[in-house]
This record gives structure tokens, C-alpha cells and sequence, in this order.
């Protein structure tokens, strides 16, 4: 059963054109479906049944679902690519604000959140790792809907300190070592962290007592870490690599209930590298200041970035910019419809580049390619403006040339 109205645009007032002037979800899209056709019918807590809102992810792209809780309600969402693929999702509230994410924590990359989440309006999108469009099953309800009542188990490890642990013992099991048996939110605004080796302390323990957004990091100068959240029931709900550089980080921007949780710790250069592991209190205004210096989305006008209007393009520009692993933002305006050249000429440095419209979609990027690690686009835009952001793929410092030309069509 579909319950979804495909093809709309739906802002989040009750009254909408098929494609919403304002952003919906703080930015995210202006295209969304509810996912039980309309406003009115999409409110998960008051329905029995799970919503099924398939469709496909575009190229570069996301596909965006809309609901709305009435009450706090246990949230449950399953998005796996149809037949094969690796998607991966995020659910953000009406602000914009990310409150779940989730990669592979479904059978064969699916991706899969279970979360509790209070009574408002919300974006699900699902993006994929695919390099063409991916056609993906959407599943959304309340846990209830599922059939997933399982309470979580009580808490039954002991509490040792990672300094005097050393016994291997992984996620729950005897052994364990732990970080601290009972953290309020005070407790995470400091450093609740410890140093260890992977070989030393594959796994650290935590409870919370209160109700807490968390991130979880984990920090080395010569190891490569690779962290898992896990709850007391063993369900991941948060896995990381890569966030910022070789160092791993989890953002848990969901409110994790008071219980027991586990971070599963692994070093992908070796096990006896030193290395922090810890968590902290999760900071939006941070989390977002991290995101746009990736360039995963566009500011807007109330963002605390830099955003240098390069003016109309008629022909070509050409700018020195001094770039890091931070994005570095400018803006220019489109007269005519054309082709628009974008390089970014790196100078022993390998840079990217992101364009986006003027409603935030992003449109392209690259980052190497079609030569070296100098990042080349070619992108037929419409008149209108655009935000371009630049930034170094290896977090260093150095001088990059950025060129902006465009092409017309012959008469």
C-alpha cells in the first residue's frame, strides 16, 4: 500500500504549491512527499499501520518523505535500495536540525532508525552512495506499528576504569571498561574521555541517567579509529569512520534515553596506536558550523559564515582563494542559461568543489577529476544565483585558483 502523493512539493503549512517557495525542514529540499498523501493523514502516532513511501534517489540527490507526530511517539523508518545498493539516511526536525542518522544498521546496507522523538513536523531523506539513481523500499510507523515492543534490558556490567581494565572484553561483556556509571548532562560538558589502544580496550561502557543528546568521538595522531554506539540491546545506532580526517566522531542528535550504551572501538592502522575516546554533549550550533565547513549543505542568511558575492558571470572569473579544510563560500549571479565551467587549480593541494541553486539543492561537485587533484565541473544552469564552496579534502592550508566561465548557446 502507497500513501504517498508523488511528484509534490509540500511546504509545511497546510496550503502549498506543487513546488513550495521556502525551503521545507530548514533548507534541506523544496521537493517533499507526506507520506500519507497530505498533512492531515501523515501524523505517525495516530496511525495503526506502517507507512510504505517508495521512490527513487537521484543522481547526486535526495529523496524526501514528510511527517508529523502529534505525541512524543517511538519512531521507526527501514529504507533499503531495490534490488541492490547501499543507502543512507537522515531524519531532521522542522528547523532544520538533524535528530537521527543512520548508514547500515539494516540487513545488506539498509538503513534503519529507531527513535523516540517529540510531538512536531519532520523531513526523512534518503540519499545513496550509488553513482546513478537508486530506486529504494521506504518503510515509516511507530515502533508500535512494526511490532517492536522488546523492552531494553537492564543494565548488568560492572564498572572498571579503562587505566585498569586491559582484558579485550568487548561490548557487555564481563569485563567491560567503563567510562562512568551514571552521566547527567553536567557530566558530559567536561572531559569524559579516556586514552587507550584498541589491542587494550576494544569496547567502553557508559550510562546515561537523563534523557541526553550525546557525540561520541574518537581521536588519534597515528592510529585510524573506527567507533559503533551501541544500546543495551546490541542494536547499533551509530557508526563512523572518517568524520574529520582519520578521526572518527558520532552525532547523536536524536535525545538518547537514560540506560546503558557501549562504544565499540577499532583501529584500521594497527592495534596498539593511543588513542581518546569519550563522549560530550551534542552542540547544534557546532554540528551545523562542522556541516556547512563540508559543504553538505548551503548556508543561509542566518548562518555564522562568509559568504563573498562574486557578482554576475558574463564571461569568466578568475580568484585566488585561501583555502582549508574549511569550506570557503561565494556567491554569483547567472544573467543567462549556459554552460558553467568550474575549476579549482590547487597548487600541491587537492581541492573540491560544491555548487548549489539558489533553494540550496546541490547541483554538482567533484573533487578529482578529469585530471590529478585539481576538481573540474561542467554543469548547463539556468539564469538565476548560485552558491559555490571551496574547501581542501586534506584539512591543510594552501592557495587554490578558482575559474568560472560560461558558455552560451550558438544561435
Amino acid at each position: 500500500m502507497k500513501l504517498f502523493l508523488t511528484g509534490t512539493a509540500l511546504a509545511l503549512a497546510a496550503a502549498a504549491p506543487a513546488y513550495a517557495q521556502a525551503p521545507i525542514c530548514g533548507g534541506i529540499s523544496v521537493v517533499g512527499d507526506w507520506v500519507g498523501g497530505d498533512e492531515a493523514a501523515s501524523d505517525l502516532a495516530a496511525a495503526d499501520e506502517v507507512f510504505d513511501a517508495d521512490g527513487q534517489v537521484p543522481i547526486a540527490g535526495h529523496l524526501v518523505r514528510m511527517f508529523t507526530l502529534s505525541d512524543q511517539t517511538d519512531v521507526r523508518i527501514e529504507v533499503s535500495a531495490v534490488p541492490s545498493g547501499d543507502p543512507y539516511i537522515s531524519v531532521y526536525a522542522a528547523d532544520g536540525t538533524e535528530v537521527a542518522a543512520d548508514d547500515d544498521s539494516g540487513d545488506d546496507f539498509a538503513s534503519r532508525i529507531t527513535s523516540s522523538l517529540p510531538a512536531g513536523t519532520y523531513c526523512l531523506a534518503a540519499r545513496s552512495y550509488e553513482s546513478g539513481i537508486t530506486d529504494v523500499s521506504v518503510r515509516i510507523g511507530t515502533a508500535a506499528a512494526f511490532g517492536d515492543d522488546t523492552p531494553a534490558p537492564a543494565p548488568s556490567t560492572p564498572a572498571i576504569t579503562p587505566e585498569t581494565a586491559g582484558t579485550g572484553a568487548a561490548c557487555f561483556e564481563p569485563g567491560m571498561a567503563r567510562l562512568g556509571n551514571g552521566l547527567g548532562l553536567s557530566d558530559l560538558t567536561g572531559d569524559m574521555s579516556a586514552n587507550l589502544t584498541v589491542e587494550e580496550v576494544p569496547a567502553l561502557g557508559f550510562s546515561l541517567t537523563e534523557p541526553s543528546p550525546i557525540s561520541v568521538f574518537a581521536d588519534s595522531e597515528t592510529g585510524d579509529p573506527l567507533i559503533r554506539l551501541l544500546d543495551a540491546r546490541g542494536t547499533v545506532l551509530g557508526e563512523n569512520d572518517d568524520h574529520d580526517g582519520l578521526n572518527a566522531r558520532i552525532d547523536m542528535t536524536q535525545t538518547l534515553q537514560p540506560g546503558d550504551y557501549c562504544i565499540e572501538i577499532e583501529d584500521l592502522n594497527g592495534t596498539g596506536n593511543a588513542m581518546d575516546v569519550g563522549v560530550e554533549a551534542f552542540d547544534p550550533a557546532a554540528d551545523r558550523l562542522r556541516r556547512l565547513n563540508a559543504a553538505e549543505f548551503a548556508p543561509t542568511a542566518a548562518d555564522s559564515v562568509t559568504v563573498t558575492d562574486l557578482g554576475a558571470l558574463e564571461t569568466a572569473m578568475l580568484r585566488d582563494v585561501a583555502a582549508s579544510g574549511d569550506t570557503v563560500w561565494f556567491s554569483f549571479d547567472l544573467p543567462s542559461g549556459g554552460l558553467v565551467l568550474t575549476e579549482a587549480i590547487g597548487n600541491g593541494t587537492d581541492p573540491a568543489v560544491t555548487l548549489f541553486d539558489r533553494v540550496g539543492r546541490r547541483i554538482g561537485e567533484n573533487d578529482d577529476g578529469p585530471d590529478g587533484l585539481d576538481s573540474f565541473l561542467a554543469t548547463r544552469l539556468l539564469p538565476g544565483r548560485y552558491t559555490l564552496g571551496v574547501r581542501l579534502i586534506d584539512d591543510s592550508e594552501g592557495s587554490v585558483r578558482l575559474l568560472l566561465e560560461r558558455y552560451v548557446p550558438a544561435p
